[in-house]
């Protein structure tokens, strides 16, 4: 019997560890999160080399999140010829300028700067 309650606690201690090792890893999708990453996607563009897989990661993460946001938005209207090298430099930008807007969630703040710098026509 000792040894099945030691072998309880070992387990219920390597599941909670688990779990919070889990929680760690798990992204807060909000803008501290993308800035770095776009940082990483943008300095790509500049110098077509990454030091290692995981800033090769953010890197495409940030250009991901900004292509979808980019095609989905109806708010968001490019004229022709703009990059998304272009694009991803609009929302770096505008992650920079606007730390207090950090804890908002991406997508809406990738969707907040691409509508800044490329509103849609009013209609009548």
């Amino acid at each position: 019997m000792r040894n099945l309650c030691l072998l309880f606690i070992v387990v219920l201690c390597g599941a909670v560890a688990l779990f919070q090792g889990i929680g760690q890893t798990v992204s807060s999708q909000d803008g501290n999160d993308l800035l770095p990453r776009c940082q990483a996607s943008v300095t790509s563009l500049d110098t077509p080399t990454w030091k290692d897989a995981h800033e090769a990661f953010n890197a495409g993460f940030c250009l991901g999140l900004v292509q979808g946001v980019w095609y989905a938005s109806a708010n968001v209207c490019t004229p022709a010829g703009v990059t998304f090298g272009q694009l991803q430099r609009v929302v770096l930008k505008f992650l920079q300028d606007n730390p207090e807007k950090l804890n908002l969630n991406q997508n809406l703040l990738a969707e907040m700067a691409l509508s800044k710098a490329f509103p849609c026509p009013k209609k009548k």
